[in-house]
């Protein structure tokens, strides 16, 4: 039952994405994060789907507002940038305490930038407290939802992230 609801999620994402690379325009605020364990290396590994306008936009508004995320035209400091707002805006916890992750860079697909970030080695997570807070784009969009899929071991686990609600918890 459990994989039946994370597969109709995952249709339902697609087939948002999917109409929304026909418009240059979109009215609805959606990123989608996927947060994975890898055992290997005892790394949280994440890769966050956004529309480029709006990234661009929160970081115009924040730091610059001439910074370009055009894939043809890239501010050159586009990635002290990202690296700057992501660390202030996606966080990962463990007990309470921060992991710290890494920004490790961009690619680009359609209307969509790619931020991909990795933690530190982190120690035995079993028994424990994960929290993972996506606060991206939340500050720009009322409206902005953004779904975590969570996948570690045997256990998956999505939620939608909303303001005033923007951090997933669960046991390990």
């Amino acid at each position: 039952m459990q994989l039946n609801k994370h597969f109709k999620n995952g249709i339902l994402t697609a087939m948002i994405l999917l109409v929304s690379s026909f418009s240059t325009e979109h009215k609805f605020y959606l990123s989608v994060s996927e947060v994975n364990f890898n055992e290997e290396k005892a790394t949280f590994e994440i890769i966050g789907r956004y529309f480029i306008d709006d990234v661009q936009e929160v970081l115009q508004m924040r730091y610059e507002n001439n910074l370009s995320l055009d894939p043809e035209q890239l501010s050159p400091k586009i990635d002290f940038y990202l690296e700057r707002y992501f660390s202030q805006k996606f966080d990962l916890r463990l007990n309470g305490q921060k992991v710290i992750l890494n920004y490790v860079g961009k690619t680009f697909k359609g209307d969509q930038v790619i931020i991909l970030l990795q933690s530190t080695t982190v120690e035995n997570t079993e028994g424990k407290r994960l929290e993972i807070e996506n606060k991206v784009l939340m500050e720009l969009f009322e409206e902005q939802k953004n779904l975590i899929h969570l996948r570690m071991s045997n256990l998956k686990k999505s939620a939608v992230l909303i303001s005033g609600n923007s951090v997933f918890k669960l046991m390990l």
